[in-house]
């Protein structure tokens, strides 16, 4: 009894030795059975080297002894420690002996297998087994009828060398095996419906798939649909249907293989991840990414829409707890645009709430990063170098991959719509998920400036235009910096599909449901505004330009946001060329006759921005009322049409060609006489006279200069009046201010600084006393000084001192003045403060309806 328990206390390392030196096979395979079933014993005889010597033992020529070796190697290697130290060593070429060369039953072949596939988690043993011949045995050995055992270990080493060592794959994929462990699984699926135990080499094949697939080698696709019948895309989408989470990304490997997505939808697989969807309890990535690949082909489409894919996917846009997947959601939509039957469906199941909500959460994104921008440049302190990288890197990250192998897709007539829309080119894939299934989405697609959808006068360009379409993949290892860019590019490209859905809609002949209502109106245009987006801005041009929407438009007032809008010009022109056609002229008649009070005042106050017609102009403005309706607005101040309807009425007065007269003279009916009473004494002049002003202040002046000047003030202070020669002199009905003007133009010093009142009152007092070329030049100044600041002073004058001229001069300058919106209403808000006001827009009125009125 001593003897035995110091036999399994001494070094077994030596023993082993022994034994192997006097071919003792009863002595190896006792020591080999202790290393088995002793776990201390086997750590100190791997410590002490002893691995190399079972390497050597696999060459061995007795089954019981090669058994126990491989399982011991098989167990040790499957630590990376034990794999270090067997490299180098013969094992690969032993190993693969075995295979190659032993038919003595299937244990041995399966502990081969399971030492192979624990080996081949290292890439150098990997590398090894191949140059040994591994694939070739290993295909043999699975074509054999052999244990299940046997076929687990088989896959799983095959799929550990696929993964580990990438030349491999070129040989396994010509070695046909994929398509045989596609038939291991379409079998073990058959059985699994009479024996569970199946179920291990079901997931076994299915996660050897996955590697497989991984690489998204269409040759890969080809193998796995199986020897007959598509049984192994078959088998695959009823595994799904199981919610096998294995065979759900076995499938959206797949669905990534352009030339698989056909056969894949005429095997059920688009119902199968519908349902899967409705049924689920968490949504999962793989099914939603997968649906969304089936959208780029025609056949594939119609089988979404017929299974109610389209109402599933606004659904989930409709979600905000979804939100992460909506920029893949509206891209799979984006692609139904040419499938006239899909749109209904799409609009009938709330499309355009979608992109409503999708607009405006567009302009709050755009606002914030204005902000942020704004922000970093006051704040940044990075240098120029790095600024400059990140911008490249916006479009640098992960890799580029296409759908097809061959670019150059050729789809039909955009101009001929049917149920069947064409294939759909290359288009972008989505992040990958394997790597973590918590990162948020990273789907990035890549567009072109030229943008499909954008040319609205060319509708085969809009569909080129996608060809330039490429795709980003996200490497889960990118930087914060990466990370954060790639959002970024996910909100970008989210905001493309939008528009390009939106787009479509605006393309429609027949009128769409409350597309010209205003919430997406104002959604559409605060988009534009912000960013200045030519691509929203061609799609809120071809919703002007359907006259079914026109009446909708003006009763909302978008004729005034227009104004405001990049392009307003564009959109303006839409607008005019609809409402001068015979049937909006119906329209707008009978809105001013007999439509609500808030209609009537909201088109009155839009026509003059519509119509250039003189005769229509009169006809709806002066005959139906329109006219009226305008002035109504312009006299309350707190109308919410009153900034509105002072710009129309200029636009009126623009349209009619309204022009101010040029004035000579600013006429007066209240003039002080000049015929002064004659005196003869004559006594000596002196060289200044004092004036001295009804209000009792003094005006001191050059008398030679205004003898000079002025005929009356020659004959004042010269001739024979009472006046002459007095040092002081008393002047009625004078301005000091105007006075002081009328000598400083005089004296040809400058007077451009004086205010408007002082400058009529100089020309008063210039054509009072005579002084032609003065009064000539002081009224120019006069009228080239009137602004948005001073037109209701410089009326307000003119109606005290009676200048009717002047009146309607300020009145017309008002009018047709160059000025921005904030000074016309700023030049009008001072006319309304006067007590005046109501007669200034009485002179408005009669200005207006002499021009209208004219034939």
């Amino acid at each position: 009894m001593s003897t035995v328990d110091e036999r399994q206390e001494g070094p077994i390392l030596q023993e082993l030795l022994k034994h192997i030196k006097s071919e003792s096979k009863c002595g190896i395979s006792s020591c080999l059975v202790r290393l088995k079933n002793d776990s201390k014993c086997y750590k100190q005889f791997a410590k002490d080297g002893g691995l190399g010597i079972l390497v050597n033992l696999l060459h061995y020529h007795n089954v019981k002894i090669l058994n126990m070796t491989l399982s011991i190697l098989a167990n040790a290697c499957m630590n990376p420690d034990a794999r270090e130290k067997v490299k180098g060593s013969k094992i690969a070429n032993r190993v693969v002996s075995i295979l190659k060369h032993i038919k003595l039953g299937n244990t041995l072949h399966c502990r081969a297998c399971r030492l192979i596939g624990n080996l081949s988690e290292c890439e150098w043993h990997a590398k090894s087994l191949c140059e040994a011949g591994v694939i070739q045995a290993l295909v043999d050995c699975l074509q054999l009828d052999t244990n299940m055992q046997t076929y687990l270990m088989g896959v799983r080493a095959i799929r550990n060398i696929w993964r580990t060592h990438e030349g491999s794959t070129e040989e396994i994929l010509e070695s046909g095996i994929i398509c045989r462990i596609t038939g291991l699984l379409v079998s073990a699926k058959e059985k699994s419906e009479t024996n569970t135990k199946y179920l291990e080499l079901i997931e076994t094949c299915l996660k050897a798939a996955c590697a497989f697939l991984a690489t998204l080698d269409p040759r890969v696709g080809e193998q796995m649909r199986g020897e007959k019948d598509i049984q192994g895309y078959k088998c695959i989408i009823q595994c799904c249907d199981m919610n096998n989470k294995i065979a759900i990304k076995c499938l959206y490997n797949l669905c990534q293989i352009a030339e698989c997505r056909p056969i894949l939808g005429n095997s059920g697989a688009i119902e199968i991840l519908i349902v899967l969807i409705k049924d689920r309890s968490e949504l999962s990535k793989e099914i939603l990414v997968s649906l969304c690949l089936f959208c780029r082909e025609a056949v594939n489409r119609a089988r979404v829409r017929m299974g109610s894919g389209l109402e599933l996917m606004l659904s989930l846009l409709k979600d905000p707890s979804d939100e992460k997947y909506h920029p893949m959601l509206l891209h799979a939509l984006a692609q139904f645009v040419y499938d006239d039957p899909s749109i209904v469906i799409m609009i009938k199941n709330g499309l355009l709430d979608v992109l409503v909500t999708r607009l405006k959460k567009m302009v709050t994104e755009t606002i914030t990063n204005d902000e942020i921008i704004v922000s970093k440049k006051r704040g940044s302190d990075s240098p120029p170098s790095k600024q400059n990288e990140l911008k490249y890197n916006k479009t640098s990250l992960g890799r580029f991959s296409s759908d097809y192998y061959c670019d150059d897709w050729s789809p039909g007539s955009a101009a001929s719509v049917s149920s069947s829309p064409p294939s759909t080119p290359p288009l972008p894939f989505y992040d990958s998920i394997e790597n973590d299934e918590n990162t948020e989405d990273n789907y990035s697609p890549v567009c072109s400036d030229t943008e499909f959808m954008d040319n609205e006068d060319e509708p085969q360009t809009e569909v080129e235009s996608l060809k330039s379409c490429k795709s980003i993949i996200i490497d889960v290892e990118e930087s914060q910096n990466s990370e954060r860019s790639s959002k970024s590019n996910v909100c970008e490209y989210a905001n493309v599909w939008t528009l390009v859905l939106l787009s479509r809609l605006s393309h429609s002949n027949d009128p769409i449901d409350r597309l010209a209502d205003p919430p997406t109106i104002e959604a559409l245009s605060a988009y534009i505004r912000h960013t200045k987006n030519p691509r929203a801005s061609r799609i809120l041009t071809r919703i002007i330009r359907n006259g079914a929407y026109l009446i909708s438009l003006l009763k909302q007032g978008f004729v005034f946001k227009a104004q405001t809008l990049y392009g307003s010009e564009q959109y303006t022109r839409q607008l005019c060329a609809l409402a001068e056609t015979g049937g909006a002229i119906g329209e707008l008649t009978s809105i001013l006759l007999r439509g609500e009070d808030t209609h009537k005042q909201v088109i009155a106050v839009s026509i003059p921005f519509l119509i250039k017609s003189r005769y229509i102009l009169k006809s709806l403005l002066n005959n139906h009322g329109g006219l009226r309706l305008i002035f109504n607005v312009l006299s309350d101040q707190q109308h919410t049409l009153y900034e509105n309807a002072i710009w129309s009425i200029c636009r009126l007065a623009n349209t009619l060609e309204i022009q101010p007269e040029i004035m000579e003279k600013c006429q007066i009916t209240d003039t002080a006489s000049t015929d002064f009473p004659r005196v003869y004494d004559n006594h000596p002049k002196p060289a200044t006279v004092t004036f001295e002003l009804d209000d009792g202040t003094t005006v001191d002046a050059c008398r030679q200069t205004l003898c000079q000047k002025s005929d009356a003030f020659s004959a004042m202070l010269e001739g024979n009046f009472s006046e002459s020669g007095k040092k002081r002199v008393k002047l009625r009905n004078t301005s000091k201010e105007g006075l002081n003007t009328l000598l400083l133009a005089a004296n040809g010093a400058t007077f451009e600084t004086r205010t408007i009142e002082s400058l009529l009152d100089a020309v008063l007092l210039a054509d009072k006393f005579l002084m032609a070329d003065i009064s000539d030049i002081l009224t120019e100044s006069s009228i080239s000084k009137l602004n948005y600041k001073n037109f209701s002073r410089a009326w307000n004058w003119a109606k005290a001192n009676s200048c009717h001229e002047l009146k309607s001069c300020c009145v017309k300058s008002f009018l047709t003045a160059s000025m921005t919106r904030s000074e016309r209403v700023q030049a009008f808000q001072d006319f309304s403060t006067s007590g005046n006001f109501h007669e200034f827009l009485d002179d408005m009125k009669e200005i207006i309806n002499n021009v209208l009125c004219q034939r």
